[in-house]
């Protein structure tokens, strides 16, 4: 059965902020690094583009639920992002993005390794008056995003920062 849905009331904008990635920073990675020095717990990914060198995106293969499968695009060149957008839960980054070469575009999950290329221009907002956090759904493996009451963990943040969905198919082929 899937999972229902998750609706948060109370939510306030918050500050944002806008930043600009240089070439050879690791899209990802800067990103959580930022959330975390600028206190965006909470928060939404409002726009980005730019573009990368190395390219790390995944997504789900087949309308089968769960979904099993999942691709895994990795390519050492030069690409555009189009446009991004996510959602930020416990300082937790999920973004995705539309990405294009001269000869097609492809987008997806936005995995660790992305590198930026000259440049990438993205705009961040803190959401105050709620919190967030992802919890495995038991039926699709995937952490999932859900209101909480209060934070778990040290000091009330998780150090979990998985999101791949390649693990969410490692966990799921444990199960089978």
């Amino acid at each position: 059965m899937a999972a229902k849905r998750m609706i948060a009331r109370g939510a306030r904008p918050g500050s944002i902020v806008v930043l600009r990635l240089a070439y050879g920073d690791r899209l990802l990675e800067s990103l959580r690094e930022i959330c975390r020095q600028h206190k965006i717990r909470n928060g939404v990914i409002l726009t980005g583009f730019g573009s990368l060198t190395d390219v790390a995106v995944s997504g789900a293969i087949g309308p089968s639920f769960p979904p099993k499968n999942f691709y895994r695009r990795t390519t050492p060149r030069g690409v555009e992002i189009l446009a991004m957008s996510g959602v930020i839960a416990n300082y937790h980054v999920h973004c995705h993005m539309v990405l294009t070469d001269r000869h097609r575009a492809f987008g997806g999950h936005l995995e660790e390794g992305c590198r930026v290329l000259s440049l990438a221009e993205i705009a961040l907002m803190r959401v105050d008056g709620i919190k967030l956090a992802r919890l495995i759904d038991p039926t699709t493996g995937q952490k999932l995003l859900q209101a909480v009451p209060s934070y778990a963990g040290r000091n009330g943040v998780s150090p979990d920062q998985e999101g791949s969905l390649h693990v969410v198919q490692k966990r799921m082929a444990r199960r089978s």
